[in-house]
């Protein structure tokens, strides 16, 4: 099943969307959300691993008039051309234009440099740099669920029996299958939980036949509360 999902993103549009709510204090809260309009495309088989090219053709932020958000939307644009190699599970394993990632980035990071300054900026510069040097934290990175992670989780491969992964925060992600007329819903829940800074987690995947549609995972830690989407549009 995973297979023919893998294949079926061939040439699909999606909306990505991560909606951030800070709470300030008990009365004041900020809320910011983060859109991007992803291109995929299936490149076929080699040997055992998918291979897929991912364009990303739109963004919206909602601070984009800020000075924060308008280095956070120049930043963004790195990752908005990705060569991936993805398992028969469907996790990312590779990625293809790591080389290209990094000369772009030297290019990016230069111009910025020359408008952006202070200890946090340089801190900022360098966890991106830090990710690039090193491909299995890239790979993770890529995986988070404001990243590409809705798209490419582990957790679309049987439609039979649960799954479970362990997630990067800590906690085990449970993944139960639904059927629900012609609708296939993948519910994620989570346990183990007590250690760690996530109070609350929950999402769903729902797929039609070998088509991926829609997902979603709401996550709260403590004064934040996260909502990842994803979103089939053409």
């Amino acid at each position: 099943m995973i297979f023919r999902i893998l294949q079926n993103l061939h040439q699909k549009t999606y909306r990505l969307e991560t909606i951030v709510t800070e709470q300030k204090n008990p009365v004041y809260a900020i809320m910011k959300s983060y859109a991007r309009q992803v291109e995929v495309y299936y490149l076929g088989k080699a040997k055992e691993e998918h291979r897929f090219h991912i364009l990303v053709v739109e963004f919206d932020f909602s601070d984009h008039d800020t000075s924060m958000g308008k280095l956070i939307k120049r930043i963004s644009y790195l990752f908005d051309e990705l060569e991936l190699k993805v398992d028969n599970e469907g996790n990312i394993t590779a990625v293809d234009n790591l080389l290209f990632l990094r000369l772009r980035w030297g290019e990016i990071q230069t111009k910025l440099s020359k408008t952006h300054k202070g200890e946090a900026i340089d801190n900022y510069f360098n966890q991106i740099s830090s990710i690039l040097e090193d491909e299995m934290k890239l790979i993770d990175f890529l995986g988070e669920y404001n990243m590409f992670g809705l798209l490419f989780n582990g957790l679309l491969g049987s439609f039979d029996t649960k799954r479970k992964r362990q997630s990067p925060d800590g906690f085990t992600e449970i993944m139960t299958p639904v059927k629900d007329g012609e609708k296939m819903i993948l519910k994620i829940s989570a346990e183990n939980m007590e250690y760690t800074k996530t109070d609350h987690f929950r999402g769903l995947f729902v797929c039609r036949g070998d088509r991926y549609e829609e997902g979603f995972i709401e996550v709260r830690k403590r004064n934040l509360h996260l909502k990842h989407s994803l979103l089939w549009i053409g």
